[in-house]
């Protein structure tokens, strides 16, 4: 969904103080537009800490708008199905937006990498992580060179991105030879020896960000992917029992690796078992994940690969019953489905609503380690996150943060009783009327439930707390009712 949100309003707020070198920077605390989201790597870089040309508040703006951003489109978008997907894949490429050198580039690693290939190809969505400088920064590629390659990356490429940590061999086997598979070129898994092969060949990729190179030149400071040929390890390697001949030229190797790691098979089973535990159950049938795996491999190198293994999952999905799919709500789909479901006409209100959503669940882009945040029923609702969730429902219903007003008497007659509000919102949240919810919620309140309710801020105090509710807090994820419409008919035939 394309929204331009631009206009939108965040509040900036900050105290006088100094940079490191003395000089003042001005208090302060205004209304600014949304202005970086559009904005392209140059303008970024300016937000990093490599010079100091803002004041340090100021360098949490890329990844505010970011978040304020994310938060808007889902309420606006309506397809719980894409949110999930596009979310899953920015979980599963993770990076800390508050580092302030990631996080100055978020508006554009959002935009141009997980939106733009959340839908196309697996092995060139990888490429463009792996060169962008929110992942060159965060997992340190951009220092690595001949001679100091630096292991993070490569690492976290095996384990997180493509094979998985389940086909780490290290503890069975010390050479790569022994690996089951390596002596016909078809390895099992990974080693030690396998990282830091390719950490070598990942040299060299790095980013303009003003660093001297010798002999009196320094790179630009855009932000911007370069390779330098004067940094990479020429030498001949050996990854995944393949052998790399040296001088292979510009990038070759790093992308070899790509290539290997991307059409591995271990990599089509870590992924779409991890993909189908987010968008259907902790537990999903393993035919389905096989399902998925088939699709994934045999459409490796089309440019719509992900969107061909979306639909085949969303037509998957219709043959089990909605109580054996629930995930939790993220706090952004949360403020969606409770905004729709009442009708609540939702703005931004100077992001105050932010630092709450950040609070009731991992915050988008505020995992600090680089598997991505725990994906688990359980843990997403462990009690921190429960009551900060019931705190975030709680606010939306009474306009705490100034996100919008709505009227609970909607459809009501003038002598409406408290029982007939909360059969007719049970309804609306939840598609079902449950008299002996509503009626234990009357009680704990000291409320009869026959009588007349004429006061609209304890109408929305209430029908808030009816939401908070457990089973508001999951949801089965779907395709939105045009899509299912079009799945059931290719069921059909």
């Amino acid at each position: 969904m394309d929204v331009d949100f631009s206009s939108q309003l965040l509040r900036l707020h900050y105290p006088a103080g100094k940079y490191r070198d003395g000089r003042d920077w001005q208090a302060v605390d205004e209304l600014r537009p949304m202005s970086l989201l559009k904005a392209d790597l140059p303008v970024l870089f300016s937000y990093t800490v490599k010079d100091e040309l803002l004041p340090a508040p100021e360098r949490a703006r890329p990844r505010q708008e970011t978040q304020a951003e994310i938060l808007l489109r889902t309420v606006a978008s309506g397809n719980a199905w894409e949110d999930a997907w596009v979310s899953f894949w920015r979980d599963h490429f993770s990076v800390n937006g508050y580092d302030n050198n990631v996080g100055a580039f978020l508006p554009h690693w959002e935009r141009e990498i997980i939106q733009r290939n959340a839908f196309g190809n697996f092995r060139s969505f990888l490429e463009a992580t792996a060169t962008h400088p929110c992942m060159l920064y965060y997992l340190n590629n951009r220092s690595s060179r001949a001679g100091s390659a630096n292991e993070n990356y490569a690492r976290e490429l095996f384990e997180l991105h493509t094979l998985g940590r389940e086909v780490y061999l290290n503890h069975l086997y010390a050479q790569w030879r022994e690996v089951p598979g390596a002596l016909n070129g078809e390895p099992k898994g990974y080693i030690d020896q396998d990282v830091y092969e390719a950490a070598r060949c990942f040299t060299g990729w790095t980013l303009e960000d003003g660093t001297n190179i010798g002999a009196g030149q320094s790179l630009p400071k855009t932000g911007k992917f370069i390779y330098l040929e004067s940094w990479h390890d020429n030498y001949q390697k050996r990854v995944l029992a393949r052998d790399f001949d040296p001088y292979a030229g510009p990038m070759h190797d790093g992308r070899r690796v790509l290539d290997l790691c991307a059409y591995h098979s271990s990599t089509a089973r870590h992924l779409m078992t991890k993909l189908v535990k987010r968008m259907i159950s902790d537990s999903p049938p393993e035919s389905i994940i096989s399902g998925c795996v088939k699709v994934f491999v045999e459409n490796q190198k089309a440019p719509d690969q992900l969107q061909r293994v979306s639909t085949y999952l969303a037509k998957e999905i219709l043959s089990i019953p909605k109580v054996k799919r629930q995930k939790v709500r993220s706090p952004e789909r949360l403020v969606a489905k409770f905004t729709t479901a009442v009708k609540l006409p939702f703005v931004l209100g100077e992001g105050k609503i932010l630092s709450i959503v950040e609070s009731a669940g991992p915050p988008v882009y505020g995992w600090v380690s680089p598997e991505g945040p725990p994906d688990g029923l359980a843990w997403l609702l462990s009690a921190g996150y429960l009551r900060q969730r019931f705190t975030l429902i709680q606010g939306l219903a009474e306009n705490w943060w100034g996100s919008g007003e709505w009227d609970p008497f909607n459809g009501l007659s003038s002598t409406r009783t408290y029982s007939e509000l909360m059969a007719r919102w049970d309804i609306q949240l939840f598609g079902l009327v449950r008299p002996d919810l509503c009626k234990a919620l009357l009680q704990s309140q000291g409320l009869n439930s026959e009588s007349t309710i004429k006061d609209v801020k304890q109408a929305r105090r209430l029908v808030g707390l009816l939401a908070c509710a457990p089973s508001f807090q999951t949801e089965a994820i779907e395709p939105n009712e045009r899509q299912s419409k079009k799945l059931i008919e290719r069921v059909k035939k």
